[in-house]
């Protein structure tokens, strides 16, 4: 049942900081159902107590810097992903790709470029990709980007990815789709 998923993995992450109020990774889960449920206040607020529980733990950071990123707060989110990477010096792909995403709303698209080049499966950051090529007016690597993309999810949706964005600001998520929109994305099924 697609369509109740987040609201079950809200009330499971809910159930699971009713449990025990001192796992941060509860905290962390409730923290992500909240910032896809669009209430990114909440979702900031649930990471804060997180790492109120476990300053140490670069994932939860990640995560969090992430919801910063969609909540208005991108210099901080990048700050916040340097962090996470220095504490963990072996951070997985989430981080960059993470990190890509604070340097788009920042509108540093030669920055977004050079990070998400550095994934070590970029398919995810494909997307940051495309939109950060096409504003750079590099539009051959744009619509390569762009072809990858659709390759790999050929029912890719511009409305349908638009509708689950969970910017607080609807400009960044706007910002985001024009530059996907230059890449060669069309608005319905591509």
């Amino acid at each position: 049942e697609p369509e109740n998923a987040l609201n079950d993995s809200f009330n499971l992450a809910q159930d699971a900081v009713e449990l025990d109020g001192s796992d941060a990774r509860g905290y962390g889960e409730l923290g992500f159902a909240h910032l896809y449920r669009k209430e990114n206040d909440a979702a900031l607020s649930a990471y804060e107590r997180a790492l109120q529980l476990n300053p140490n733990d670069a994932d939860l950071m990640s995560d969090m810097a992430d919801a910063m990123a969609h909540s208005g707060r991108s210099e901080e989110a990048v700050e916040q992903l340097q962090k996470a990477m220095r504490l963990n010096p072996f951070y997985p792909d989430q981080y960059v790709w993470n990190l890509g995403g604070a340097y788009f709303n920042l509108k540093e698209y030669a920055l977004v470029v050079n990070t998400i080049n550095k994934m070590q499966n970029p398919t995810e950051g494909r997307r940051l990709l495309a939109a950060s090529y096409a504003y750079l007016g590099e539009n051959t690597k744009a619509k390569e980007q762009a072809d990858r993309i659709l390759a790999a999810h050929p029912n890719f949706d511009l409305d349908q990815w638009r509708s689950i964005q969970p910017d607080k600001d609807s400009a960044d998520s706007e910002h985001f789709i024009e530059g996907l929109k230059r890449a060669g994305f069309k608005s319905g099924k591509s």
